[in-house]
């Protein structure tokens, strides 16, 4: 990862590190992805197997998710959103996507609003080390802005990078990382157009 892109990725962090508490309040307990797409991650996990959460913020899909059924181990790069787990009574480990290695393997995974997070040069790595994550033939559940384009977002707590993605180019992101795209659904949302991608890992990986 370049100077730049560890420079920008730290700026996020510490950004949602100030503001995880008026974060949960904005989204007032709102899972960020739709009853469908929640209740198609859970019909393609195999019974028994658990789904990692890259990004689980306040906690909500997991909620949901588990509701239906699925048990999720969450994770967040930021102290801040595991310790609000924790004072609702969830687990919530630190991990860094960039960084940390996954030993264990799942059989299904979701990273919902985040990979847009991501500078454009490291989300194929990205990628690789959660498909790797993977049992064969599992589910990956995505969420985020499409478009052109990165920018930064300006708030009174710091920067957050914002990198878009055409469906296309994102598509090919997750085939590289050895994924096929089994459903997708784009709704208006903050800032724009956002897309729901549910793919799953290649048997042959």
């Amino acid at each position: 990862m370049s100077e730049h892109a560890r420079s920008n990725n730290r700026r996020t962090v510490a950004a949602y590190e100030h503001s995880a508490r008026e974060y949960v309040a904005t989204v007032a307990g709102r899972p960020s992805a739709s009853a469908d797409a929640l209740r198609r991650l859970a019909a393609a996990v195999t019974p028994g197997a658990r789904v990692l959460e890259i990004g689980s913020g306040p906690g909500w899909d997991a909620d949901a998710l588990e509701a239906l059924g699925i048990a999720v181990h969450r994770t967040d790069v930021t102290d801040a959103f595991c310790t609000l787990q924790a004072e609702r009574g969830k687990r919530c480990d630190r991990l860094d996507l960039l960084s940390d290695p996954i030993t264990a393997r799942y059989g299904g995974a979701m990273m919902l609003c985040v990979l847009q997070h991501f500078e454009r040069t490291e989300l194929g790595g990205a990628l690789c080390t959660l498909v790797e994550a993977l049992e064969p033939g599992s589910p990956l559940l995505l969420m985020y802005p499409e478009g052109d384009g990165e920018d930064q977002e300006h708030g009174a707590d710091g920067d957050y990078v914002v990198v878009r993605w055409p469906p296309a180019a994102l598509d090919a992101q997750l085939a590289q990382a050895g994924c096929s795209v089994a459903w997708d659904d784009t709704i208006d949302g903050r800032g724009g157009r956002w897309r729901t991608v549910l793919a799953r890992k290649l048997a042959a990986q």
